[in-house]
């Protein structure tokens, strides 16, 4: 028998999945220009891994959309670490790693950080739409993800991406947990995932030199004129990005469904992803600034790719440790003790 609690954990345990794909994903783009395993799985999982992440914020942000007054201070702690994480970057690529052309600049962001300030965002705008239907909110925002790709916003405020994952998230708003693990236990739709799954593998690994030309339509950032999609036909690329989170939903559906519903030694990892998220990058930078791979690549000649990217898999494992989140609850707590002292100062 399925409990509420019991649903809850494979989202925990798809979460899981998804922040270790999160940061192998980032650990396999050193090397997609020359190895064409490292093209066929970036695509492959960058199909689904950061909207189905989005999603999951999504279908959790009820207790913070709809409850009054407004928890402002959620918001506030995301764009917190934002803003840490910026610093945290300009400190080290600029001064550590010695690259004096990287500026500091938060208000155009193309990396990691982008999701912080993404996430502050959404939940607003999940707010501000929470008494719309869904059948008008949902059809408008990927009419509007569509038509993004047509500006050259890009990474202004993170605003090309906010719009272009936007779908995603406000779909899981709408979406209650219980209903959507009901569905899911459905063995026909178990079968029926695998197989796809499968299949779109198959498919990426035949025509990889033509689908990797689309890379930048999976980033949700760049506009469709950076994007070589071979297609000469009017609207080419809302048509494309429309497909695109077609297959993403179908993969999205999929593995939701094959994952686990049980408690399990990975769930705490999912529990604790936003830790993960914050601390993998500078680890990825200094591995790469001390050329550790060369040191593998003496040892272990023709394994070492796949030794590089089970020891950032291990990385993703460790950073779910406790010391990891209680920093980062340590400077929620902290926001939270600001925001209230500041309402108890206007209140008098």
């Amino acid at each position: 028998m399925n409990t509420s609690k019991q649903r809850i954990f494979v989202f925990d345990n798809v979460k899981a999945l998804l922040i270790i794909l999160v940061v192998l994903g980032h650990a396999a783009d050193y090397y997609t220009d020359y190895f064409e395993s490292m093209r066929i799985f970036f695509f492959y999982i960058y199909l689904f891994h950061m909207p189905l992440f989005i999603f999951l914020a999504g279908l959790f942000s009820k207790s913070i959309i709809l409850k009054d007054p407004f928890r402002i201070e959620k918001i506030a702690n995301f764009l917190i670490l934002y803003f840490i994480m910026e610093i945290i970057f300009y400190l080290l690529i600029h001064y550590w790693l010695g690259r004096e052309n990287y500026v500091f600049n938060p208000f155009v962001e193309n990396s990691v950080p982008w999701f912080m300030f993404a996430m502050a965002v959404w939940l607003c705008l999940g707010r501000l739409l929470r008494n719309l239907k869904a059948s008008i909110v949902i059809p408008s925002s990927i009419v509007l993800a569509l038509a993004i790709g047509y500006t050259n916003i890009g990474d202004v405020l993170v605003g090309s991406r906010i719009i272009s994952f936007f779908p995603f998230f406000i779909i899981g708003y709408y979406i209650k947990p219980n209903d959507l693990a009901d569905f899911l236990q459905s063995p026909k739709l178990k079968i029926v995932s695998a197989l796809s799954l499968v299949l779109i593998a198959i498919t990426i690994y035949l025509n990889i030199d033509t689908l990797y030309d689309m890379r930048n339509l999976l980033s949700g950032r760049n506009a469709y004129t950076q994007i070589r999609m071979g297609l000469d036909i009017s609207g080419s690329g809302a048509i494309m990005r429309l497909l695109t989170m077609v297959v993403t939903t179908y993969m999205s559906i999929a593995i939701l469904s094959l994952m686990t519903q049980k408690h399990t030694w990975f769930t705490v990892i999912g529990e604790r992803s936003l830790a993960i998220y914050f601390f993998h990058r500078p680890l990825l930078f200094l591995y790469h600034h001390y050329h550790v791979n060369d040191f593998l690549k003496g040892i272990f000649p023709h394994a070492w790719l796949w030794i590089y990217l089970g020891v950032f898999a291990l990385v993703a494992i460790l950073l779910a440790g406790k010391p990891f989140t209680l920093l980062l609850q340590k400077i929620e707590l902290r926001v939270e003790k600001v925001l209230k002292r500041h309402k108890k100062t206007e209140s008098h």
